[in-house]
């Protein structure tokens, strides 16, 4: 099974752990590891994100807690189409769309995602959708 770090402050990706902590217990199958997701880096091992992306994802991870963020985390990337709760759509709404399209793009910007980059988005968006009806 491959080993993926996890993100020391911007854990979902990304920022603190506070979103994708929860999502790796929660989504981890077989070799299947959404780990993938918390310490965005380039092929060459760098890290992607500026510091100023990350505290701003820090913030925004922050709004949507770890239940929510394992549930929209599995909801785009794994692509598992259960029910959203409404507590869940509120927290989305909360933390803002801006908030919402960053984190995707910044988990897509992974080497690991990129190649679905546009069903992640389209995910992101129908996912956004559900919730703001």
């Amino acid at each position: 099974m491959a080993s993926f770090c996890k993100v020391s402050i911007i854990a979902f990706v990304l920022a603190s752990g506070v979103f994708f902590s929860a999502a790796t217990q929660a989504i981890r199958t077989g070799e299947q590891d959404s780990s993938l997701a918390f310490e965005p880096s380039s092929d060459n091992g760098e890290d992607i994100i500026p510091i100023e992306l990350r505290h701003y994802l820090d913030e925004c991870l922050k709004k949507i807690g770890d239940e929510c963020g394992a549930i929209f985390f599995t909801r785009i990337f794994i692509g598992k189409e259960s029910g959203i709760p409404a507590s869940c759509c509120q927290k989305l709404l909360d933390m803002g769309e801006e908030c919402h399209y960053t984190i995707t793009e910044s988990i897509i910007s992974r080497p690991e995602f990129r190649a679905n980059a546009t069903l992640y988005e389209t995910r992101a968006v129908d996912t956004w959708n559900i919730c703001s009806q």
